[in-house]
């Protein structure tokens, strides 16, 4: 090893940077797959989903039930041993001493903690979210408002409305919970008081006997809701299971749609083992091509009297040490990038303690385990040819320099090897230019609407006559170009009902959103008005009339729309105007049915559109105007273009893995192109220096030094395009809206492939043309 340690240099350093990057590939796999596995009976808890039919769209799948099925299924279902009724995130403003600071959390009743298991750190567990006006904080909480002190009795105000106190305080939520809260409170008696199993307003976690079938439960349920509403036949409860909320939540038409974040998961372990086939493939052509230049070195030995097992034992000690060095220099490498690997994935930021973040577990022996395994597998791989065949040449034919069908299959083997390294690489490269032109297209898609330069926040602790002022105040002060309000962020449709008309048929009926604004609403968020008119002051009876999108129209089969009667939850008016189709929801889905309601009053955000020109100065003024009319309650508020980036987090983080990754896999894939370029150099010399002597140029010693080498990487793109074209289809199939793939992509996937190892071979390649002939022969 010593003796040609440029070799084995190399060898090692392919090899450690392929195990680094598949093994850190593999921890953030570990660490996707453990999410919602730190409670202790998670294969027992199940959250209530509602499927919502109707005959003209999609089923549409919701994690939302009514109010009143919790004590149902608790006394009236066999199998449910424990439920717990969980409300949608609330934003509260906490005031302690000089600290005033909005806060999140959730209501939910006292067997959640029995359900789930985070864990109470103070507190009794038995009268936990049991008593009125009480919270639990979660520790990051409970240090901050009371530092090192016990917060247990300790009192907290509300909204600067009620009084709450201290009974208990949560471990942190770990990173990879499926739920996360600041603080949980009971529910208040008014909350609860609803009787409406027509309306689904709240989230229910059940926890099942271990005996009891899930299958049972949900027929039972089912029963319960056809009881309570023996007229509805539109509307199917079930189960899921906890392990797959975080994993499996992709629904399309009421089913599971085979997508969400474990196709990612199952991405990356595919390239987690493409990395890893691409550095074990480096290390076993380089080793065979060294082994194959000691063919002489074995025959020499033999003479000598060494015996067959000596030499076995020989190679493979020194593959496994090869290997082990490797390995060693690969820990190093991933614990160096494991800080800036959480960086990537937002980790840092959670406050969680180190070993709740990706990491590798030194107390779990199934990592020493698979580590080994791989790490041995590898070792026998490289080892076992020089092992097995090169101990068994003839010592005589070795030694008169006779090459027979063992060094032809070998040549064969090694390029096809490079061809699968190749495959691999343009697989990666291809998968990565097509996730990156749909990430592109994401954001710079025509939503409909304009969502740069908008600031929103919650206007639900401003008192109803304060609202009025405040939105005076903020049209007169500089840089706010218009104001609106409505009931929900842009990111998400708030709710949902079933218009009704004269004339009406079955085959109609949609289920349809209902976006709730001012007449502001469509000028300033940039809304297009297709036909009639928009809302208007001048008009008294707009709070009864509709705006509807063009898929509205489409689905209800209004040939005229404008002045069409249609009837929303009980309020009889027209429609006055078709706005143009504008995305509510992500790209994964496609644009549904919308009514638009002129209804100020229920909305609960405030949106202003800023010029752009001194953001921060514009800012400024209007927290100073907030301040002076909501005394006591900062202005929150959120960039809507953010707040739509962040529902494309994930996609950013696999795109910027899926650039790492493919670099790295071109330069471990490169690496061994270029021992293999430098090696065939070496055993050409003799060869070009007769080129040489007999008047070849430099050009055509490059041209056939590099052509077998490119016709290999040919041969990989040609293999590869289609597997890759499938693959990245299949991906496209989760988006509503997505890119075309066109074979440039292939071609240019293809093209760098073929120019990196052009550049690879070329390096040797152009040296060994370049060197003095005359030493080229004596050397030989």
């Amino acid at each position: 090893m010593l003796r040609h340690r440029n070799y084995s240099l190399l060898n090692m350093a392919g090899l450690a940077v392929g195990l680094a990057s598949s093994v850190l590939i593999l921890l953030w796999v570990n660490y996707e797959v453990s999410h919602d596995q730190f409670h202790a009976r998670h294969d027992r808890i199940y959250r209530i989903m509602l499927n919502l039919s109707s005959p003209s769209n999609e089923t549409q799948t919701y994690d939302a039930v009514p109010m009143p099925m919790a004590e149902e299924i608790k006394a009236k279902v066999p199998g449910v041993e424990r439920a717990t009724r969980y409300s949608w995130g609330e934003r509260s403003l906490f005031s302690f001493g000089e600290k005033s600071i909005i806060e999140e959390g959730r209501a939910a009743e006292p067997d959640f903690l029995k359900i789930f298991s985070f864990e109470l750190l103070e507190g009794d567990p038995a009268t936990a979210l049991t008593e009125p006006n009480t919270l639990l904080l979660t520790q990051r909480l409970a240090r901050k408002y009371f530092g090192d002190t016990n917060p247990i009795g300790k009192q907290i105000q509300l909204e600067r409305a009620e009084t709450y106190r201290i009974v208990g305080v949560i471990a942190d939520i770990p990173p990879n919970s499926s739920l996360n809260f600041g603080y949980l409170r009971p529910f208040r008696t008014e909350e609860l008081q609803s009787t409406n199993w027509g309306e689904n307003n709240i989230q229910l976690f059940t926890l099942l006997a271990p005996e009891a079938s899930p299958a049972a439960v949900q027929t039972q349920l089912q029963r319960i809701v056809q009881r309570q509403l023996p007229t509805l036949k539109n509307r199917t409860y079930f189960l899921q299971s906890l392990n797959d909320w975080y994993l499996r939540s992709n629904f399309k038409n009421g089913k599971y749609s085979g997508n969400g974040r474990i196709v990612y998961v199952w991405l990356f372990a595919l390239v987690a083992g493409f990395i890893i086939l691409i550095a074990g493939i480096n290390f076993v052509n380089l080793s065979t091509a060294r082994a194959t230049q000691r063919a002489k070195e074995v025959g020499v030995r033999k003479v000598a009297g060494a015996s067959r097992g000596t030499l076995v034992g020989q190679f493979l000690s020194e593959s496994f040490v090869l290997t082990g060095i490797a390995g060693i220099v690969a820990i190093g490498l991933v614990l160096t990038a494991l800080p800036f690997y959480n960086e990537l994935f937002e980790k840092n930021n959670s406050g969680a303690p180190a070993e709740l973040l990706i990491s590798i577990d030194w107390h779990d022996p199934r990592y020493y385990v698979a580590y080994g395994a791989i790490l041995a597998l590898l070792g026998l791989s490289a080892g076992l040819y020089p092992a097995f065949v090169m101990s068994s040449f003839q010592p005589a034919r070795v030694l008169k320099g006779i090459r027979d069908k063992q060094s032809q299959n070998t040549i064969r083997l090694r390029e096809s090897l490079v061809v699968v390294q190749f495959v691999c690489s343009i697989l990666l490269l291809a998968g990565t230019i097509v996730i990156y032109r749909q990430i592109q297209f994401i954001q710079n898609i025509n939503l409909g609407y304009q969502k740069d330069n908008v600031v929103y926040f919650s206007t639900g602790n401003i008192d109803i006559a304060t609202i009025e002022p405040i939105l005076e105040a903020f049209a007169q002060t500089p840089g706010v170009q218009n104001l609106t309000r409505a009931n929900t962020d842009f990111l998400g449709v708030a709710r949902a009902t079933y218009p009704d008309w004269p004339g009406q048929t079955s085959s109609a009926r949609a289920l349809t959103g209902v976006l709730n604004g001012d007449e502001d609403l469509l000028a300033t968020m940039g809304i297009q008005l297709k036909a009639g008119r928009d809302f208007s002051h001048s008009f008294g009876t707009d709070s009864a009339n509709v705006l509807l999108n063009e898929e509205a129209v489409k689905q209800f089969g209004f040939k005229n729309p404008v002045g069409h009667p249609i009837t929303v939850d009980g309020i009889s008016g027209s429609v006055i105007g078709v706005v143009k189709n504008f995305h509510l929801t992500t790209v994964h889905s496609r644009i549904e049915p919308l009514i638009i309601r002129c209804q100020p009053l229920e909305t609960h955000l405030l949106f202003a559109r800023l010029d752009g020109r001194n953001i921060p100065g514009t800012l400024r003024a209007m927290e100073q105007i907030y301040q002076k009319l909501n005394p006591g309650f900062p202005l929150n508020f959120s960039f809507l273009d953010q707040s739509y980036d962040s529902m494309y987090r994930s996609e950013r983080q696999v795109s910027t893995l899926a650039k790492w990754f493919t670099g790295l896999t071109l330069f471990i894939s490169c690496l061994g192109l270029f021992g293999l370029a430098t090696f065939t150099a070496e055993t050409r010399t003799k060869e070009i220096g007769v080129r040489k002597v007999l008047g070849a140029s430099v050009v055509s010693i490059v041209t056939l030094l590099s052509k077998d080498f490119l016709k290999l990487v040919l041969i990989a793109m040609v293999i590869a395009s289609p597997i890759a074209w499938y693959a990245m289809n299949e991906w496209l199939s989760d988006f509503a809206y997505k890119i075309d793939i066109s074979w440039w992509v292939f071609a240019l996937a293809g093209g760098r492939a073929v120019g990196i190892a052009l550049l690879t071979v070329s390096f040797q390649s152009v040296k060994a043309a370049l060197m003095n002939p005359v030493k080229s022969l004596r050397s030989e």
